[in-house]
């Protein structure tokens, strides 16, 4: 009997030990752009889809895969956000739960109407305070509709120096920021679009961690990236970097790479040439890798002193 208790012991923990890998495997794979978007939900006031964007809001959301909750909010024509968290283990049952991680961010929508009305009697600030007390920690994106259209019905209705007063007064008291915009896509396209950043933001500061720890600069995990293993790649890198400088295309970047086969014996050419500034002005340059003539054109000097700094300079400002 006792045996069995041990070996009942020894099968739970080993069981917990494999549903905590399985779960941080999930956790991983869900914090995925693309994937993670299912895990964060907006709550939209029933008033901000009054009227033709509220469809393009609610599409938007839907075409990111983005779930949203139509609740009323404290304040009208306001969106929060939360995200629900992967099943988290917990100790000592082995349990499985989630829970909902409210996010420090709020969409404001006001109309152009209510915002001339703010600015003739000066209260936005205390429009966008009381807001702010309402939502303690909550970083806010005013986004005013319909202004422009508004003030072309109502010429004279408000002057555009003492606009750009109270919007700047209200950035820089409370830190509120402001879009002015005018079509539905335009409402629609803001509230997705920070839905998507707010989704992806754990995985965004998991990369930053990840390479500011180890100190790397360079990840290969965006499409174009060459991937590098052991000698092979370089070339490829070599060609692509080259072609990233101004003025530099495919054939002028072959044509370096014939004569300088590495990046190595490029920068050790400018270093120990004569003339480092014109050295590789007289490369020719093949057309479409057709035959070197005569006529052929040269990469000539101004690009080549425009190479020449940019492997050389030691100046941080130098400019190309």
């Amino acid at each position: 009997m006792p045996n069995n208790k041990k070996n009942s012991v020894v099968n739970s923990d080993d069981a917990i030990e494999r549903r905590k890998q399985q779960n941080f495997l999930e956790e991983q794979r869900n914090m995925k752009p693309g994937v993670c978007n299912k895990f964060l939900h907006a709550v939209i006031d029933p008033e901000l889809l009054q009227g033709a964007h509220g469809t393009d809001v609610l599409a938007k959301l839907t075409e990111l895969n983005l779930k949203y909750e139509i609740k009323q909010q404290l304040v009208p024509r306001v969106v929060t956000f939360y995200r629900t968290s992967q099943q988290t283990l917990v100790q000592p049952s082995g349990t499985l739960t989630s829970k909902a991680i409210d996010q420090n961010f709020l969409i404001y929508l006001m109309p152009g109407k209510d915002l001339v009305h703010h600015v003739k009697e000066r209260s936005l600030l205390s429009c966008v305070e009381n807001l702010q007390q309402l939502h303690p920690g909550k970083a806010i994106s005013l986004l005013i509709f319909g202004l422009v259209g508004y003030c072309r019905q109502n010429r004279g209705c408000v002057g555009r120096t003492e606009t750009e007063t109270a919007l700047t007064e209200a950035q820089l008291f409370t830190g509120c920021s402001h879009q002015l915009l005018e079509t539905a896509e335009e409402v629609g396209n803001f509230v997705s679009q920070l839905g998507k950043s707010l989704a992806e933001l754990p995985y965004k500061q998991q990369q930053y961690e990840k390479y500011s720890g180890e100190q790397l600069y360079l990840g290969n995990e965006k499409k174009g990236c060459v991937r590098v293993e052991g000698t092979a790649g370089l070339h490829q890198l070599y060609q692509n970097q080259l072609i990233k400088i101004p003025s530099v295309t495919l054939e002028v970047a072959e044509a370096i790479i014939s004569v300088y086969p590495s990046l190595k014996q490029l920068i050790d050419a400018f270093r120990f040439a004569a003339d480092g500034p014109n050295l590789l002005a007289d490369i020719p340059i093949r057309r479409a890798a057709g035959p070197i003539t005569s006529s052929i054109r040269r990469i000539g000097p101004e690009l080549s002193k425009k190479i020449y700094r940019l492997y050389s300079s030691v100046d941080p400002k130098q400019e190309l």
